[in-house]
């Protein structure tokens, strides 16, 4: 293909997207969400009328998902895009077939545009760039005066190569590839919801004084949250319980990396590795300043250029190896499920996951509130956590496959016993 093209033709799932086909399913969806408030209520037909003009832009959005003899490929969808009104599930299974084979769905509510994808399509960084297309083009469509400023992308540009490139491939050492071989983790248990539903709490607090709390500690945030997510579930699970053999299991947060900020890409695929604590925590006395210590070191080496390479350098050894490209389509899904129920999503307690900073440009932040983002919850990470902020308002988001709620409450407890004002809001999907 050249430079600037329509792209409408077929083309490869990345490195890290080839997974989620084959192990994903109505309750392990794989699916993440961003939404934006806006300070008016939303106009479907216009914000129809936007993503329409956008995915001209994005026509890597604009594919589905098809078998191929050894791979699943992404081929052009010429079916059209259907808005949605929001419905009272988080992050469901998106279904292709009743979504005109799209892997992405965009919903309205009263002031809120909000975007689902499956984890296939991109990661928190692509979307964030559809998604201040989105708005920025449906804000123009309502008659407001505003400008790009270079931190939107417009209808009116040209999709480039490097949106399309697989990033991990790109910066892969064959020679630094070494497996390290993991216990599984422990699991929060909890009485399971209904399958169809995923609770959801959201606590927001002010960015500057998260910022201030965790520099006082010598600590970025994300080091500061996922110490207080393994304190929290130590004393909430654990603590006094260490003599129970499932709690002998590392507690282990699993926390992506956008690696755009580590090599030169501007890949919107995915492009995000992992750093992950390690504890088992079966004393009776574990502090939440030993704790801070341990994960300090532990993302210290994880976030080594080194490391980062060698985790997504066996990534891409796996997909390369020989006989695995090789096998027919329909013997390598079963395979890559069965390893993958055995291995992979048993590995991680949790994930946290800090979309970080979002900036729009001056023009538009009069009509735009707030933004929050969710991640899926499934049969083993029964809990999972989603950081994003704009302006003054930081968020936090739990997202639970569980009635309980306990590590939620003493999570934002911690920030009102510092004196920290939290604002929290709920679905209250447990009272369904």
């Amino acid at each position: 293909m050249s430079k600037e093209s329509s792209y409408d033709t077929w083309f490869r799932l990345d490195n890290s997207g080839k997974i989620f086909p084959e192990v994903s399913n109505h309750r392990e969806t794989n699916v993440f969400r961003v939404a934006v408030t806006l300070t008016e209520k939303v106009d479907k037909e216009l914000l129809q009328l936007a993503l329409d003009a956008i995915l001209s832009r994005y026509p890597m959005f604009k594919v589905k998902l098809k078998k191929g003899m050894f791979w699943s490929y992404f081929d052009y969808n010429s079916r059209p895009f259907v808005v949605e009104e929001l419905k009272h599930y988080v992050c469901g299974e998106i279904n292709p077939r009743k979504n005109n084979g799209y892997l992405f769905r965009v919903m309205y509510r009263n002031n809120d545009v909000i975007i689902e994808m499956f984890h296939s399509l991109a990661d928190g960084a692509g979307v964030i760039m559809l998604l201040k297309a989105i708005i920025f083009e449906y804000l123009v469509l309502t008659g407001k005066d505003i400008k790009p400023d270079n931190l939107v992308p417009t209808k009116f540009e040209r999709p480039s190569m490097e949106e399309y490139e697989d990033a991990n491939s790109k910066f892969y050492d064959r020679k630094n590839r070494k497996h390290v071989p993991e216990k599984r983790a422990y699991r929060i248990k909890g009485t399971p919801l209904s399958e169809d539903l995923t609770g959801l709490i959201s606590g927001t607090l002010s960015t500057k004084k998260m910022l201030e709390i965790a520099r006082a500690k010598d600590l970025t945030v994300t080091e500061y949250l996922t110490a207080l997510m393994m304190y929290t579930i130590y004393v909430t699970q654990i603590q006094y319980r260490g003599h129970i053999k499932s709690n002998q299991a590392p507690v282990k947060i699993f926390v992506p990396v956008n690696l755009r900020k580590h090599f030169p890409s501007n890949t919107l695929r995915n492009f995000s590795n992992f750093v992950k604590t390690n504890m088992v925590m079966t004393k009776d006395d574990i502090s939440f300043e030993g704790i801070i210590t341990l994960v300090k070191e532990q993302f210290e080496k994880g976030m080594t250029k080194t490391e980062l390479i060698r985790k997504m350098s066996e990534n891409v050894a796996f997909e390369k190896n020989v006989f695995l490209r090789f096998t027919p389509y329909f013997l390598k899904k079963y395979a890559l499920k069965i390893g993958y129920n055995m291995l992979g999503m048993k590995l991680n307690t949790m994930s946290l996951t800090n979309i970080g900073k979002i900036d729009f440009p001056e023009s538009m932040q009069p009509f735009i509130y707030d933004v929050t983002a969710g991640v899926y919850s499934g049969k083993f990470n029964t809990l999972n956590c989603s950081i994003i902020s704009y302006q003054d308002r930081f968020k936090i988001t739990f997202t639970r496959s569980i009635v309980e709620t306990k590590i939620e409450r003493e999570f934002f407890r911690h920030f009102t016993n510092l004196g920290v004002e939290v604002e929290i809001e709920s679905n209250y999907v447990e009272e369904y």
